[in-house]
């Protein structure tokens, strides 16, 4: 346990010490503590610097997410291209799933773990740099872990693709600062980075791993100029790489390591190269590990019973999509949002449908009904929406895909999907192409029909110009349509406009050069008597 040297602030239930701040701008905040719930962790500032976690209610709040702007009344005044716009933000969609509790509150019990089973070691005769928005500072302390201790702190969401755990977890760090600055009590401060993000990419391996963790340290510190990341490039191979790793996990406090779409890094079957060696490094510091990935990321690195157990609690994401009610529910959330003709009612029939070529996901489910209503909009004659058309769009827009979902388990599979989306989205985003360069082609044909606006314009111009040669075209456009957005010019002729025009270009340019060979006129009347406007 730490020495206390600390104020601790009330507040209620289910609420922030941080919701001053907006955490989605501010990555970094100043310690505010809130006394533990558990004795055991009272006087831990690490633990007592974070939020709790949501209450159940406000789960179910902040895990939804509306359309904002999405009045039924208005659709039917919306042009077609409006519609189309409008459907495309129902990807902003969000629905409360039954894995975001169990999200929440592990989540939090994890980090709770990781820094209940750390201790934090002084350096009384030397300070240790590190830089923060590229600017040095010192330290004189690091949060240590033992590895004798039993204690692991780790999580892992596995689940389908689109089945909603890339969003969940967006929401779930937006409750809290990625990096806290604790008051040393002698004047400096020290940083404790709650996680870090690490978005693996296709096919890169462990060196291309730990490089990622030095860059998204940089991004947690501000650090625009790569420091750690560049750092990371130095080590000469995976061991040096890793122990770099370890001394950022102790310098820096970092409460998690959360990997994301984890099953696209090639495991090798070294043990450098391997899911051992996170293992690990989790046992060697304490850092909590949050593996986030598919049904792939499951079969790779949990072989073993022993190392799926060591990684700690596993939320399976996809058990809501064996939920027929539960999907029901969804596909009326989801059916809140129309723009055909007129409303159509969400029928066992239209449920079934959506269930057989969704499997329950609920991306695909989104999908699959942004492409039923753009379909609709491109059809002359309207179809009724039941569980055939609805079956037929997925053919047309996503075809192969029921087979696929049924057995969605390996990595050449999880590839075909995302083909499949891809191609999906590349037809929807021709059918918004196609419809706004006809509005626009529209607009064009019908802002340029020759009017009396534009005849009036052109004998303006030409009494004007064979009068004067010192204005030029534009002057002349310019001056004529301030005088047409004036009420005055409201019903005049057009002699009189002709003669308003003249006057607004002569006030705005009374050193007028008189043309050669033209006549000059010297006064009104000699140029009214040349108009016949007398």
């Amino acid at each position: 346990m730490m020495k206390k040297n600390f104020e601790y602030i009330e507040i209620e239930e289910g609420k922030s010490q941080y919701e001053e701040y907006d955490l989605t701008e501010n990555k970094t905040v100043d310690a505010i503590y809130v006394r533990a719930k558990l004795e055991i962790d009272q006087g831990n500032k690490y633990i007592e610097a974070l939020p709790f976690p949501r209450r159940h209610e406000d789960i179910n709040r902040e895990y939804k997410r509306i359309l904002v702007g999405y009045k039924k009344d208005d659709v039917k005044k919306m042009t077609k291209f409006d519609k189309m716009m409008q459907i495309s933000t129902l990807n902003e969609l969000r629905m409360p799933l039954p894995f975001h509790r169990a999200l929440e509150y592990d989540f939090y019990t994890v980090l709770c773990m990781s820094y209940r089973s750390r201790r934090v070691m002084y350096a009384s005769n030397q300070e240790l740099t590190y830089t923060v928005e590229n600017e040095e500072k010192c330290i004189n302390r690091i949060l240590t872990g033992d590895p004798a201790d039993a204690t692991k702190a780790g999580l892992s969401m596995i689940g389908y693709s689109g089945a909603g755990k890339s969003s969940a977890l967006s929401i779930l760090l937006s409750r809290y600062p990625q990096v806290i600055m604790h008051d040393d009590g002698n004047g400096g401060c020290y940083p404790q980075v709650v996680y870090l993000v690490v978005n693996c990419t296709a096919n890169s391996n462990f060196t291309v791993l730990y490089e990622a963790i030095g860059a998204a340290l940089d991004r947690a510190l501000g650090n625009l100029l790569p420091v750690y990341a560049t750092e990371m490039a130095k080590g000469k191979n995976l061991g040096k790489k890793a122990e770099k790793i370890k001394q950022y996990i102790e310098m820096f406090s970092i409460g998690c390591l959360i990997f994301d779409e984890i099953q696209l890094i090639d495991f090798e079957h070294t043990r450098e190269n391997s899911f051992e060696s996170l293992m690990l490094l989790a046992n060697q510091t304490k850092v909590a590990m949050v593996i986030i990935g598919t049904e792939d990321a499951r079969d790779k690195m949990f072989v073993h019973l022993r190392t799926a157990r060591r990684i700690g609690q596993v939320i399976d994401v996809n058990r809501y999509c064996n939920n027929k009610e539960f999907f029901a529910f969804l596909v009326k959330q989801v059916f809140q949002y129309q723009w055909f003709d007129d409303t159509v009612p969400v029928t066992e029939d239209i449920i079934d449908a959506l269930y057989d070529v969704t499997r329950g996901i609920v991306d695909q489910l989104i999908n699959i009904y942004m492409c039923v209503n753009y379909d609709y909009l491109e059809r002359k004659t309207k179809p009724e929406i039941n569980g055939k058309y609805i079956r037929n769009i997925a053919k047309k827009y996503y075809p192969g895909i029921q087979d696929l979902l049924k057995m969605i388990r390996t990595p050449d599979q999880d590839k075909k999907y995302e083909e499949i989306k891809r191609n999906a989205r590349d037809r929807i985003q021709e059918l918004i192409d196609k419809e706004s360069q006809d509005r626009e082609m529209q607009l064009i044909q019908s802002n340029n029909s020759i009017n009396e606006d534009d005849i009036q314009l052109s004998n303006v111009a030409a009494n004007i110009t064979a009068i004067y040669d010192e204005y030029s075209e534009i002057q002349i456009m310019n001056a004529y349509k301030q005088v047409k957005r004036n009420d005055a010019a409201n019903g005049k002729s057009e002699k009189e406009i002709t003669r308003m025009v003249i006057d607004r270009l002569q006030k705005k340019n009374n050193a007028k050069q008189k043309s050669k060979n033209k006549p000059i006129f010297t006064d009104r009347t000699q140029m009214e008597n040349f108009l016949k406007l007398s």
